[in-house]
């Protein structure tokens, strides 16, 4: 008897993974009546390449990842919407999904944009599909997105439901329980290795030479000789298909190790000042992810680039340089920067990249803090963290209220955006108008 069998009726844990449907295209959809029942793809940085499709996009033979200006007639032809990724639209969207999502358990864990694990335990399990289908319509009814429910004794056994919705999506009506041990052996017999949460290509292929082929077949495999032959996150995936929760809530959203912020330009920059605006930008942006994870930074590095695939004159450069005290401090991390971006900076270029990396990350324990006898603005790091811990906050709640100064100097560098809707939902310049 499987473990998941005698664990039948009640659970110690029960997980739900809850996602979004197609959630750029119906961020758009919901906010432009004229678009619904229309195909719809949504532009990456520079409207590059479709990294959002509706499903009437994807009726239509577009795949994500096409580059727009090789199917734009085509697309055009058959009727087909563009719109520009609108970010900050997507971002407060997102945060109105988790908010929502509070409202049926006070065990959220976001594991993207779009979509988020959900405790749900103490329900009996064949309750569960009704509490779905009300997460499901609460959403809908509350903010307008769409989602698929996927829900099991594992968080892995909840995404590998969510997946099967997206498969089965007319027969199930939105939400998948995997409450029986009949119900779980058939959706893992049904599951190719690669698509098991966790599991590369490298790794499914080298299950694929010892004879495991799908899911059920690594769920029969023992845990402790797949940490012995293998390692222990195969030991834990093993556990997670048997039923066995492996996970805790902390678990799913681990720290970075290292802290990128970086964008293509919308055109090529050539002037020192327009580099500038965008490096303090972005050291703004990475400062803000590094203070989210409670982390500090004892090496700044940055790098410049020219668009390779242009025929003009390449500069690529990049450098680094370590703090005298691992900080959370942006004056810190933009004074570092800047110094960098002088030396490695040639007139001349065109340039289409720029970016800001934070690395050897330890956690920031006020309790640990690390003081240098000979950096005279150690002392004051603590105090700066306070200033920062407010500034994160007035950002959050006014988007990006306060600024470096150098970053609104020039806006030549910001992306290009030529099919972007409004940001109805955080800008009172870009709400809906109304006429009667």
């Amino acid at each position: 008897m499987t473990v998941m069998a005698e664990l039948d009726g009640y659970r110690d844990q029960v997980w739900a993974l809850v996602d979004a449907k197609s959630f750029y295209c119906s961020c758009e959809k919901l906010f432009d009546p004229k678009l619904a029942n229309k195909p719809v793809v949504v532009l990456s940085n520079n409207d590059g390449c479709c990294v959002a499709i509706s499903e009437e996009a994807k009726a239509l033979g577009i795949q994500r990842g096409a580059p727009w200006f090789k199917i734009e007639c085509e697309a055009r032809r058959k009727g087909v919407e563009v719109r520009s990724s609108n970010y900050t639209l997507y971002a407060d969207m997102s945060r109105r999904f988790i908010e929502e999502l509070h409202r049926f358990s006070p065990h959220v864990e976001q594991y993207s944009i779009d979509e988020a694990f959900v405790r749900l335990d103490g329900f009996r399990l064949d309750g569960l599909t009704r509490y779905g289908h009300d997460i499901r319509k609460t959403i809908e009814r509350h903010i307008g997105l769409p989602v698929r429910v996927g829900i099991g004794a594992t968080p892995t056994l909840a995404k590998l439901g969510n997946q099967a919705v997206k498969r089965y999506e007319k027969r199930v009506n939105g939400v998948i329980q995997i409450d029986t041990d009949h119900r779980r052996r058939w959706l893992l017999e049904r599951t190719d290795i690669q698509d098991i949460w966790g599991i590369g290509a490298r790794t499914a292929a080298r299950l694929r030479t010892t004879g495991i082929q799908n899911a059920l077949e690594l769920s029969e495999k023992s845990a402790a000789d797949m940490r012995r032959l293998w390692n222990v996150g195969l030991a834990r995936t093993v556990l997670e298909l048997q039923g066995v929760s492996c996970i805790a809530p902390g678990d799913i959203d681990e720290k970075r190790k290292q802290i990128l912020s970086s964008r293509s330009f919308g055109v090529g920059i050539s002037d020192l000042e327009s580099l500038r605006s965008a490096l303090a930008f972005h050291c703004q942006r990475a400062g803000e992810k590094l203070r989210r994870q409670g982390s500090q930074a004892a090496i700044v590095g940055v790098f410049l680039r020219t668009n390779r695939y242009k025929d003009l004159p390449q500069h690529n450069r990049s450098s680094a340089r370590p703090l005298l005290c691992p900080s959370q401090d942006n004056g810190q991390f933009l004074s570092s920067a800047l110094e960098q971006l002088e030396q490695i900076y040639r007139p001349g270029y065109e340039y289409q990249k720029i970016g800001v990396i934070l690395d050897e990350l330890t956690d920031a324990n006020n309790d640990q803090f690390q003081l240098d006898m000979f950096d005279s603005s150690a002392l004051a790091e603590m105090k700066r963290r306070d200033l920062m811990a407010l500034t994160d906050q007035m950002n959050a709640r006014f988007k990006n209220g306060i600024k470096p100064a150098s970053v609104i100097s020039t806006s030549n560098w910001h992306m290009r955006q030529a099919f972007r809707s409004n940001r109805w939902t955080t800008r009172l310049d870009e709400l809906q108008v109304a006429k009667c």
